[in-house]
């Protein structure tokens, strides 16, 4: 299982003067508020702990479609520029972090696993839906060696992404994320899958 949340920097709703202290004391633990206060841009960090929040989410709702998102209850701590521990219930998940000047990519993944991991974040059109499964299925398909008409994504309500090559399911994981003028996706590699 996987989980990924992107967050457009520059997007209205990430705006600091769009942010309120109600907010902050919903969403962030006493702890986490004071690590983003120390951080030497408070603005960007608060993001940067949303999208990890987010992408430890989806991994766990990925693996348990009842898991509710209560965000002060996955707490975040950074572990280096472009690591973040998620701490849930009795869970740590590992997030990894693109941080970019624009935007942040986190993508969450459970402890030990090594599959490989395939993640991106570009820009949109108009339909950021259709946009970040445009840029699955054109990546993947490069790294599975098919034709991108060869491939499609299906997504049940209230279950995650599949992604389907020949209209088998591969398994693995897979999960998409879009926000302001940014799409992303992280996928793991299915067992036996022979790509690069």
């Amino acid at each position: 299982m996987i989980g990924n949340d992107v967050v457009d920097f520059d997007d209205p709703e990430a705006q600091p003067a769009a942010s309120h202290p109600r907010f902050d004391r919903r969403v962030f633990s006493a702890v986490e508020r004071k690590a983003i206060a120390a951080s030497t841009d408070p603005g960007r960090e608060r993001w940067v702990f949303w999208a990890a929040k987010e992408a430890a989410y989806k991994l766990l709702r990925a693996a348990d479609s009842t898991t509710v998102f209560s965000p002060r209850k996955f707490e975040v701590t950074r572990v280096g520029p472009s690591r973040a521990s998620v701490r849930w219930q009795d869970r740590v998940l590992h997030v990894d972090l693109e941080i970019r000047q624009r935007a942040v990519h986190a993508v969450a993944r459970g402890r030990g696993r090594r599959h490989v991991v395939l993640a991106t974040a570009e820009h949109h059109g108009a339909d950021p839906s259709r946009s970040v499964r445009a840029l699955a299925i054109e990546t993947l398909a490069q790294h599975l060696g098919a034709a991108p008409g060869e491939l499609r994504i299906e997504r049940a309500r209230g279950c995650p992404p599949v992604l389907f090559l020949r209209d088998r399911p591969m398994g693995g994981g897979l999960s998409l994320s879009h926000h302001g003028r940014y799409v992303a996706f992280a996928c793991e590699r299915p067992p036996g899958a022979g790509w690069g």
